[in-house]
């Protein structure tokens, strides 16, 4: 029993400081563009690489920080230029198509699935980026863009 309460604790160590990374390309072994630690998106591969947004409920802010500028503002479908509920829309999503600007039949910029970024509309295009773990949607949009 002792054993098995060491062993849970050792692997959960493994499972709290687990990173998710967006990668170049298709493969799990390209290069790796930036690290996805549950608030901080960083530069490169790391914990101590250089932060570029910070994500908080529904603001994605500049560099690292709650209170610093308001880049987006994400409701689940719209990311929004800026600070607020009704400022211009610069993306829509819809589960699994990025689109440009507000609509459900605007131009589609990008297919995303839950392993790849594709350019365009398809299952089938030229693959941009490889997500490696769990990173959110708004994430992935501001990134990417």
């Amino acid at each position: 029993m002792k054993f098995v309460f060491l062993t849970v604790i050792f692997m959960s160590s493994f499972i709290l400081k687990a990173q998710n990374y967006i990668r170049e390309g298709k493969g799990d072994y390209n290069d790796v563009l930036y690290t996805w630690d549950g608030k901080y998106l960083r530069q490169g591969k790391g914990n101590y690489e250089t932060v570029l947004y910070t994500s908080t409920e529904k603001y994605i802010r500049q560099g690292k920080g709650d209170y610093n500028t308001v880049l987006a503002t994400w409701d689940g479908k719209y990311l929004r230029q800026g600070k607020g509920d009704y400022n211009n829309v610069l993306y829509t999503w819809d589960g699994k198509y990025l689109r440009q600007g507000k609509g459900d039949y605007e131009t589609v910029l990008y297919t995303i699935d839950s392993k790849y970024i594709r350019q365009g509309k398809g299952d089938y295009n030229t693959v941009l980026y490889t997500i490696s773990g769990e990173i959110p949607i708004e994430i992935l949009i501001f990134t990417i863009l």
